[in-house]
Parts: C-alpha cells; sequence; structure tokens
C-alpha cells in the first residue's frame, strides 16, 4: 500500500512500512528522531517526513503500530538489512522492557530471542544477561543460565538479583557452600533483603553449620529488632545444638516483642501461649480484628486464649467462621489446638 498526501505544500508518501519506523523509534531511541536519523542516514526522508507529521498534524505514537510483534520486527529488519550494529545511537532500554511483556505471557522463547538481539546491540547491557540467564533457568539449561548470570555481576556488581537467582540455582542443587557465598554477596549489596538472611541461615543449617546459621540470625536481629521469625528460628537451632538455656533467653525476647507483621504474629502468639500470657495474645490481636477475610488467621490465634479466659462463646464463634470459610486453614492449627486444650476445653468449643 503506498498512500501520498499533501501537507502544507509538501508531499508526504506513506507505506505498509511507515509504521515500523515510529515503531523503531519508540523502541530503541526512546522516542527520539534525531539519534534515530544519525544510525539511518539512507531513510532521512522517510524520517522527516514522520517528523513533519508530528509537527504539523498529530503526534505519532503506539496507536499507529500497536502491539509490537517481535517476529514482525524481525522481518522488517531482514528485508531493509538492518543489523544490530546499526543502533549505535539507540538503547536497548525498549528491548527489555517488551521482553518482560513477552515473559509475562510466558513467550519465554521469543523473550530470549529479544535478549539476545539486545546483547549484540550492547554487550555491556547487565539487566539482559541477568534476564536472559533466568529465562535459560527456568527452561532447565542451568549451565548456560549460570554463565548468564555470573557474566551480569561481572558486568554489573550492584545488580542484587543475578546473586539471589544464583544462590537459589545452587541451593536447589545441593550445593549450600556456594549458594551462600552468592547470597553473602547479595546483602553486602543489599543489606536489608531480609529474606536472603533466612535463605542463608537455612543452608548453613543444612551444611549443619549451627554456628554460622546463628551468627547470621543475629546479624538479621541487629538490623530487623523486632523479627520474630529470626528470633524463632535462632531458638529453634539453640535447641538443636542442645542449647536450651540460649533458646529459652531467645524465648523471652519474642516474649518481650511487639510483631510487626502479620508472618511474625503467629510465632509470637504460640509463645505467648507456651508461657500462659493470654490475656496478652488478645490485647494486641483484638483490636487488628475486622470482618474481612485477612482476619481469619488471627481470629483462629485468639480461640486458645478466649477459651483460657473463659470467653467460649468468642472462641466457639471464631471457630465456626473459619470452618465455613477456611476449613484446611483451620486444620493446619490442630497441632494448637492439641497441644494447649484439654479435651474438654475443645468439646466446649466444637473442636473435634
Amino acid at each position: 500500500m503506498k498512500v501520498e498526501m499533501m501537507v502544507k505544500d509538501k508531499t508526504l508518501i506513506l507505506t505498509d512500512e511507515t509504521p515500523f519506523f515510529i515503531m523503531l523509534r519508540d523502541l530503541f531511541y526512546g522516542g527520539d528522531w534525531y539519534n534515530m536519523k544519525k544510525d539511518f542516514t539512507e531513510f532521512v526522508n522517510e524520517i522527516e517526513d514522520l517528523e513533519f507529521i508530528e509537527k504539523n498534524i498529530t503526534i505519532l505514537g503506539e496507536a499507529f503500530y500497536g502491539p509490537i510483534i517481535w517476529s514482525e520486527i524481525i522481518a522488517f529488519l531482514n528485508k531493509r538489512n538492518i543489523h544490530p550494529d546499526k543502533f549505535e545511537h539507540g538503547t536497548v532500554d525498549g528491548l527489555y522492557e517488551l521482553a518482560i511483556e513477552y515473559a509475562d505471557k510466558d513467550l519465554l522463547g521469543d523473550a530470549k530471542n529479544i535478549l539476545e538481539f539486545a546483547l549484540k546491540i550492547d554487550k555491556n547491557f547487565a539487566p539482559a544477561y541477568e534476564f536472559l540467564g533466568t529465562i535459560l533457568i527456568e527452561q532447565g539449561n542451568f549451565d548456560e543460565g549460570i554463565k548468564f548470570l555470573n557474566r551480569a555481576i561481572e558486568v554489573d556488581p550492584w545488580l542484587v538479583q543475578a546473586y539471589s537467582t544464583l544462590g537459589e540455582v545452587y541451593y536447589n542443587k545441593g550445593e549450600y557452600d556456594k549458594a551462600i557465598g552468592y547470597w553473602l554477596k547479595e546483602i553486602e549489596y543489599s543489606p536489608n533483603d531480609i529474606f536472603t538472611y533466612f535463605m542463608i541461615a537455612d543452608a548453613y543449617t543444612r551444611s549443619k553449620n549451627y554456628e554460622k546459621a546463628i551468627e547470621i540470625l543475629n546479624r538479621l536481629i541487629e538490623i530487623d529488632n523486632d523479627n520474630v521469625i529470626a528470633m524463632y528460628e535462632l531458638s529453634q537451632i539453640y535447641r538443636e545444638i542442645g542449647k536450651e538455656k540460649e533458646a529459652e533467653i531467645v524465648e523471652q525476647e519474642i516474649l518481650n516483642s511487639k510483631p510487626s507483621d502479620p508472618n511474625g504474629m503467629e510465632i509470637w502468639a504460640k509463645i505467648k501461649m507456651k508461657y500462659g500470657k493470654y490475656e496478652e495474645i488478645v490485647k494486641a490481636i483484638e483490636p487488628m480484628i475486622d470482618e474481612s477475610i485477612e482476619s481469619l488467621h488471627l481470629k483462629a490465634l485468639l480461640i486458645v486464649p478466649y477459651i483460657k479466659l473463659g470467653k467460649t462463646e468468642k472462641a466457639r464463634k471464631f471457630y465456626e467462621e473459619l470452618k465455613q470459610n477456611d476449613f484446611w486453614y483451620l486444620f493446619g492449627k490442630k497441632e494448637i489446638f492439641d497441644k494447649y486444650l484439654t479435651n474438654k476445653e475443645k468439646q466446649l468449643c466444637g473442636i473435634s
């Protein structure tokens, strides 16, 4: 198709390929015609026509070419004999975003091809190495994936996600020392990445290196003083190696803490139950209860304290609500009920 139009005494020619020039500008040059013309001197006339349209008629954007189909871009580039080294003044940020879109749609093959094309343009674009390595890992190509992830951190040592993924790969392979090495590097650059501390502690524990596990958990607690989960893990390791006194000291710290996240609340409540601090549990949790479904797990933690404090009707009400809305979650709390309630107390609440 070819269309000729006259605008302000200037003849403009539009073809089926015109949208591709707009697409290339947005994808490789961030919407900048100036830098695009530096690379595409042989297409200056087409580009200047589009600049003229934007100045005198309308802004040219995604509406003129979307959606972006990678196979169509490649076909256009091949037809025009345009190679990656052509984009000397371009960037690959747009390609990276496009690869994410394809990956989100589970089109990993296309995402991989886009990233490989990006790296032909910019051999030092670390995020592309990291993303490509992650895709290869997901596809089961571990050796190649590891190679690209290591290349990513070679180019950009601050790319913490690459350390994280490498740690996961070696952890899943049972190579805990290597996993720990990458994760320690990750928290060196991102010391507030709480989850990684737990993974390091777990890897040390699996390697029977309990002292190092204790060390990393204490390091986490220094950063996050009220991290109940870290305290609990620490107490469990102390028990594992026969240091009961140290475990009890940590449990006392849990008793005196104020958990700030829901994940730590259950552990905190269990320790409070162990020491019979039922009123403190009720006082802390009741203000957090509302009618949303998210409150169900908090209501489950109040059943034992309510029964112990003689508030059987409240306990029964929450138990029935949980039974109707989330039976399997309630079933998972059977261990708590069996541990802290007598058979008679369970019967009063209707717990079977």
